[in-house]
């Protein structure tokens, strides 16, 4: 699918601006968040597949500090800065302490082979967390007994030659390393103007193949349906995305359907009306658009914090049984890698996602920009994060519980 062609990125200095400045606004509405070094702020069981085959994956997320991109505005749709500390450094002993207390209960009891160590932020950044405590926690890690796979996230302007050997050199070389992107969008304008991402495509080139030289995996995510852009806009941005991602080089790759947190640019424009979380049948159908992709995931649901509202089909005459039979296939699909499992579903609200799909917006994507963000109501959505009206929606089909952190489970 060719390149929609939104302009310059230069023509946009003014939008990258207001979307910025209101970004932080809105996150200067959350106070920062404070946990037990007897739990990890989050914990997540699911079935996943590695190697073409079902494998067990336990996330743990440790308290974060807050992503430093994040305090000047950060990405559109990230809720993870409503989490953290907003910044306040959480101490080395303290996260080495959270990832003991997770280990000795999660990964004795559910025997994973593949482990995803989170801090809702930039896991080789320093400043989020300590150096000290990265190499202990991925070092401990790799002498699990059972654990084939470690994986962690950053963004790739921290990921750097030297860090990248430092982090194999400590790993035990029978146990795989990964590390997460927010690839996010291929065009310049999606990724840095509707996404606010900060990165260029040079950096995540420059990033791949520091990892790659120090035999780091490398995973990028990309998003479906950032802010501003329609339901086909979004589906054919992704699928593009996906196919520079796997040109690049990236071993990984993985959807992330947008789904709506508190305290965001996006869940500010989904109240006035501005936005929707994108259809299930939109993930659907880019999965089908990538198979020549050798290691294609579909996310977008284990969340800290979790999210107020995930992709859905609309309009729909069997509202609950669709949602909850499409995020099962989906999860099947994640565990088996077969798009054949997709074959079985059907649905009404099919045909008026396919209208959707055909609809065409004639206004500009910059004028678009200026609209939209004219209609944010800064009073209003404090009104109602003050209110204490969020409802954080659950995912079709799974359970919640919670007992010290936020625990759950897939």
């Amino acid at each position: 699918m060719n390149d929609i062609d939104f302009g310059s990125l230069s023509d946009y200095s003014k939008q990258i601006r207001d979307i910025k400045k209101a970004a932080k606004r809105l996150r200067n509405l959350r106070p920062k968040v404070n946990s037990s070094w007897q739990e990890p702020a989050d914990w997540v069981v699911k079935d996943s597949n590695m190697h073409g085959k079902p494998a067990v994956t336990l996330t743990i997320t440790l308290m974060p500090t807050g992503c430093e991109w994040a305090k000047s505005g950060g990405c559109t749709m990230c809720g993870e800065f409503e989490g953290s500390t907003k910044g306040e450094t959480v101490p080395g002993d303290f996260h080495v302490a959270q990832f003991a207390s997770a280990i000795s209960k999660y990964a004795v009891k559910y025997k994973p082979a593949w482990l995803r160590i989170y801090q809702e932020g930039n896991y080789m950044n320093e400043k989020e967390i300590e150096n000290s405590a990265q190499s202990i926690i991925l070092r401990l890690s790799s002498m699990l007994k059972g654990i084939e796979r470690i994986t962690i996230e950053s963004m790739a302007k921290y990921i750097t030659q030297a860090r990248a050997a430092h982090l194999k050199s400590i790993i035990d070389s029978d146990v795989e390393i990964e590390v997460g992107m927010g690839f996010e969008a291929q065009n310049d304008i999606v990724r840095n103007v509707c996404v606010n991402k900060g990165e260029s495509l040079r950096v995540f080139r420059n990033a791949v193949k520091s990892l790659k030289r120090s035999g780091i995996r490398s995973v990028a995510y990309v998003l479906l349906k950032p802010p501003f852009l329609s339901e086909s806009e979004a589906i054919k941005e992704a699928i593009a995305t996906i196919k520079i991602a796997n040109e690049i080089g990236f071993d990984a790759i993985s959807l992330e359907p947008v789904s709506i947190h508190a305290f965001t640019l996006v869940h500010a424009l989904n109240i006035v009306g501005c936005y929707e979380v994108p259809w299930l049948w939109s993930i659907i159908e880019v999965a089908k658009h990538v198979r020549d992709v050798s290691d294609f995931r579909i996310g977008g649901v284990g969340f800290y914090p979790r999210p107020i509202g995930l992709a859905e089909n609309k309009d729909c005459n069997r509202k609950k049984d669709c949602d909850e039979e499409t995020w099962n296939a989906i999860r099947e699909y994640g565990r088996y890698r077969d798009l054949n499992i997709f074959n079985a579903l059907e649905c009404d609200c099919k045909n008026k996602w396919e209208k959707v799909c055909a609809e065409s917006i004639e206004t500009p994507l910059k004028q678009r920009i200026d609209q939209q963000l004219n209609q944010l109501n800064f009073s209003k959505y404090s009104d109602i994060i003050n209110g204490d009206r969020l409802k954080r929606q659950p995912v079709a089909g799974h359970t919640t519980a919670v007992a010290g952190g936020t625990q759950y489970k897939e």
